[in-house]
């Protein structure tokens, strides 16, 4: 009896395993398979759930501490049920066999597949991609060897000419320690030491007062283990992938500073004082900072023209935020944002938004008022109706509303005077003979000269 129900539970998960589909992306290359071409469509969205499952399948078959390293890249399609329908990825590793390197990963796959179902209540199929890294990557090194550059360290310590150089390169060295010999060159205007192993710099910029750009992106630096002395010569500071939870004191020191790039850290700790004394930086990069609440204190950023919040978790906008008048440039895209700003007009400068990949399902009455916006990405969102809000922007050159659930062609698109592209792909209308169905509109588009991309 134990050996009959043993097999029917066997058959069974064979069964349920069978109706999920696990490829490398060359494997759905070999196959045909287009995530266009499906009859269902899976909204794009990051989901914390998905990225577990991913996550605990990798972690089974491979060490954290790898070396040299593996990065996989993960693309899983969920049906409404909860169930996966496919599993694509690819994995990038040298000096492993890639062929037996898939397999593991397909197996582990498998096993994890069949026991996993997606917690969050869904209302349509999603698609989360995502890249996972493991270990010690193996990264080619970049540099611009010229005249005016050094490029490692010997090379630095032989140069005579020191006057001359306005570009030192240590990055992707192994560096644990910032070595004195960048004191050699005063003249210094580009500082690279990202890609290294530092968990502490102090930069004396007395001794480089000429200094604009520093780079310290991928390292293991800390709110507290980076100091900068006071200048007025610094206007770019890229501290992307390193342990920050907070901005660091250090760029307060940075009196001229104009572009700040954190992204890639856990922000976990921001708060409204976060954002003293950065009343001149222009361009602010939170990509991929694990935020979920962004302070209101964002409006004392008074020149920000760039900010850029991709991938996070945020839920709301700060009213605050169209306090920044000179913004030009904002992206929101793949958070979790139901609604926008109720006084969006008040962003009187931007020409740019980018709020793919969210939840909303209307626009904010003032938003017909942002008269400069040139460029507008509302795809993969759950609008049901054509928001009637962007007909009144005069100035829009590229509309996209792509995975959407429209229902019907937008013929209110015939009414766009500077009207260039427009991206229409994945909503419900565009399942059938659209050229045939909506030949009109289409018509008119195209003798306005707009590209359509349905």
């Amino acid at each position: 009896m134990k050996i009959l129900i043993s097999l029917v539970l066997t058959i069974c998960t064979q069964f349920v395993t069978a109706q999920t589909h696990i490829w490398t992306t060359e494997d759905a290359q070999n196959a045909k398979f287009h995530v266009d071409l499906l009859p269902i469509t899976y909204e794009e969205r990051s989901s914390d759930d998905a990225v577990d499952f991913v996550q605990k399948s990798l972690d089974t078959v491979i060490s954290k501490d790898v070396n040299p390293g593996i990065s996989v890249i993960t693309q899983i399609l969920v049906n409404q049920n909860g169930g996966v329908d496919y599993i694509i990825f690819d994995a990038e590793a040298k000096g492993y066999h890639i062929d037996s390197l898939n397999q593991v990963l397909k197996k582990s796959f498998l096993q994890n597949v069949s026991e996993w179902k997606s917690a969050e209540k869904l209302q349509k199929p999603f698609r989360s991609i995502m890249l996972m890294k493991f270990g010690k990557q193996i990264v080619k090194r970049q540099v611009r060897q010229t005249d005016s550059s050094v490029v490692n360290i010997e090379n630095a310590i032989a140069f005579k000419d020191t006057l001359k150089i306005k570009r030192i390169f240590f990055n992707q060295l192994e560096l644990k320690s910032v070595p004195d010999v960048i004191y050699r060159f005063p003249n210094t205007e580009e500082l690279y030491l990202n890609g290294n192993e530092l968990k502490k710099i102090k930069i004396d910029f007395k001794r480089l007062p000429k200094l604009k750009r520093l780079h310290l992106d991928r390292n293991y630096l800390t709110n507290d283990n980076l100091v900068l002395t006071k200048n007025k010569s610094l206007e770019l500071l890229n501290l992307k992938e390193n342990k920050f939870t907070n901005i660091p004191a250090a760029a307060r020191a940075c009196k001229n500073l104009s572009s700040l790039g954190l992204g890639g850290n856990k922000l976990t700790n921001l708060s409204n004082r976060s954002f003293r004394k950065l009343k001149r930086v222009q361009d602010l990069n939170f990509y991929k900072s694990e935020l979920a609440i962004l302070p209101k204190g964002i409006k004392k950023m008074k020149s920000l023209e760039v900010l850029d919040l991709y991938y996070n978790q945020l839920e709301i906008l700060p009213a605050t935020i169209t306090r920044l008048k000179n913004l030009t440039q904002l992206a929101v895209s793949n958070n979790q944002l139901k609604e926008l700003p109720k006084d969006m007009d008040k962003l009187a400068n931007v020409h740019t938004l980018y709020a793919h990949h969210n939840k909303l399902s209307k626009l904010p009455e003032s938003f017909a008022k942002m008269k400069k916006l040139n460029i507008l990405d509302l795809g993969y969102n759950w609008f049901y109706n054509f928001p009637v809000e962007i007909t009144a922007l005069d100035s829009l050159h590229e509309l996209d509303i792509s995975g959407n659930n429209l229902p019907e062609f937008p013929s209110a698109l015939v009414q766009f005077k500077k009207l260039d592209k427009v991206y229409l792909r994945g909503n419900p209308f565009a399942g059938g003979d659209v050229e045939k169905k909506y030949a009109g509109p289409l018509r008119t588009l195209k003798g306005n000269n707009v590209e359509v991309f349905y």
